[in-house]
This record gives C-alpha cells, structure tokens and sequence, in this order.
C-alpha cells in the first residue's frame, strides 16, 4: 500500500524547508559579517584566485574578463542570491524558478574549482546542493503548505459564471445532410 498524499506532501514539505534553511545558512552568514566575505579582502577575493587558476577554457575567460573586473557586483548577486533562493524555498514561493537558481549557483562553484567533470567534486557539499535545488525544480514542493499552493488554488478555482450559462442549455439534435454520392477513384466500390 502507498503512503498517503498527505505523508508525501509532509516528506515534500520537509525537504523543502530544509533546502531553503541550507540556502539561508550561507547566504545570512554572507550578509551578517561582510568583511569576511566581501572584496577586496574577504573569501570572494579569494575564491576567486583560486578559481582563475584552478579552471581553463570559456570559463576562465569569463572569470578573468568579467568576473574579476566587477567582483563586488559578483560578490553581491552571490551572496543575494543565496538569501533569494533560500527564502523563496522556506515560504514556498517560485520554489521552481528558486531551484533553478540554485541549481545555477552549484554548477558555477563547482565549475569554479575545475570539478565539473570530478567525480569527488559531485560528492562535495556543492554537488550536494545542486541536488537539493535540482529537486526543487523537479518536483512541485511549493504547493504543500507554501505560497505556491495558496496561487495554484487560486488559478484551479472555476471563475465566476455569468447567470446565462448556469441556465439549463436546449437539448442538442442532430441533424442529416445530404451530401452528393461520390463517384470516381475514390468511390467506395459495392
């Protein structure tokens, strides 16, 4: 026998907040000791470094030409968009379009370490929440007990019908035509 609908929206519901609270507990932290995290000095600096020489190809590219130029805006759209994912999965609101935002931001830690294609990096905390934003995206958890459920109920619920159509509708007849018997190749032959 097959667990309730309830027993899975409780599992669902669990695993979402906890994606959200993983989400919040880097991203907060980010935020309430900027000088740990922020350039120049801070871990972004840092991680950074190791990323430009750590990876290769487009993506160092992309480090040395964009990212390192603007590492303070990097540096804020990193740390906001930890907070944003975290807080849209904890209420359960856009918990799809959250996790994909986290699916995002794992796959660019990862690539930043030149682990995309190890094993062991997949394994890491990093792989870790790439699967926990990938199952957000995956699978509807914001509708039990979220914001995106109350939304959903609102859009399933039938609009107000106009007097005239609840009135009982005239019976449907049908009705023959006379069509001409066909005649030539594609005659039915008797």
């Amino acid at each position: 026998m097959l667990p309730s609908n309830r027993r899975y929206a409780a599992v669902l519901t669990v695993f979402r907040l906890y994606a959200g609270f993983f989400w919040l507990a880097y991203g907060i932290e980010k935020f309430t000791n900027p000088a740990a995290f922020m350039p120049p000095t801070g871990l972004m600096a840092t991680y950074l470094a190791q990323a430009v020489a750590h990876t290769s190809g487009f993506y160092h590219d992309f480090l040395v030409n964009v990212v390192l130029p603007h590492e303070g805006i990097f540096a804020e759209l990193v740390r906001s968009g930890e907070v944003l994912v975290g807080c849209a999965l904890t209420l359960g609101i856009f918990t799809r379009f959250a996790g994909g935002v986290g699916i995002v931001l794992g796959l660019n830690y990862l690539a930043s370490k030149g682990g995309l294609g190890s094993v062991a990096a997949w394994t890491s905390i990093d792989g870790f929440s790439i699967l926990l934003s990938a199952m957000c995206f995956l699978l509807p958890l914001g509708r039990p007990l979220g914001i995106d459920g109350l939304l959903y109920l609102l859009r399933a619920r039938p609009a107000a019908e106009p007097e005239a159509a609840n009135a009982a509708a005239a019976p449907i007849e049908a009705e023959f035509v006379e069509e001409p018997p066909l005649e030539g190749a594609s005659a039915p032959r008797e």
